[in-house]
């Protein structure tokens, strides 16, 4: 499960600021993979993306860079899966956001995104939106504030839009998702 805070919308453009992965499995404890922020050579964000996330700009003056980044990301894969793993299956909501923010960092790294994780991902957004469709779950939207609240998760306010938070968050939310199936 991974979740990432960005200094905007598109990950053509604006920076990522910072990224956390935590080891799910299904009715499994949840454990905490890697939690950073990153330091681009230029950092790009928007207003508003900064007044969701409440990242401090001066905190990235202690950010990896994206080259160590990626070094990190792939140290903690090998710890927890091993050296000859397979390329993980990434899982989040609205995971396609994400991964074209961890494309952008192996990019700058120049790393190849696809030697990591796989090109198929799941949504927990998609999970949701059938539940909706299906009846199951009420709400206007498929938001990570309606997957929280429909599978009573709660996530302190202080750790609501951090990378880490969200990330713990989601899958604590996808858990109970898969116990009213």
């Amino acid at each position: 499960m991974v979740d990432t805070e960005t200094g905007g919308l598109s990950s053509d453009r604006h920076s990522i600021l910072s990224l956390a992965g935590v080891v799910w499995e299904p009715k499994q404890s949840i454990k905490p993979l890697f939690d950073f922020y990153i330091r681009e050579e230029e950092i790009i964000t928007t207003k508003r993306a900064l007044e969701i996330n409440k990242i401090d700009l001066n905190t990235l003056k202690d950010g990896l860079t994206p080259v160590d980044a990626v070094k990190t990301i792939k140290k903690s894969l090998d710890k927890h899966f091993g050296h000859d793993r397979e390329p993980i299956t990434l899982v989040g909501h609205n995971i396609s956001f994400d991964v074209g923010f961890i494309k952008r960092l192996y990019k700058f790294a120049l790393m190849d995104y696809y030697a990591d994780f796989r090109d198929r991902a799941v949504d927990t957004a998609s999970i949701l939106s059938f539940f909706m469709i299906a009846g199951k779950i009420k709400g206007d939207r498929a938001s990570a504030d309606v997957l929280f609240e429909a599978t009573d998760t709660k996530i302190e306010t202080k750790d609501r839009h951090t990378a880490k938070g969200d990330a713990i968050a989601t899958a604590k939310a996808i858990d109970a998702l898969i116990l009213t199936i």
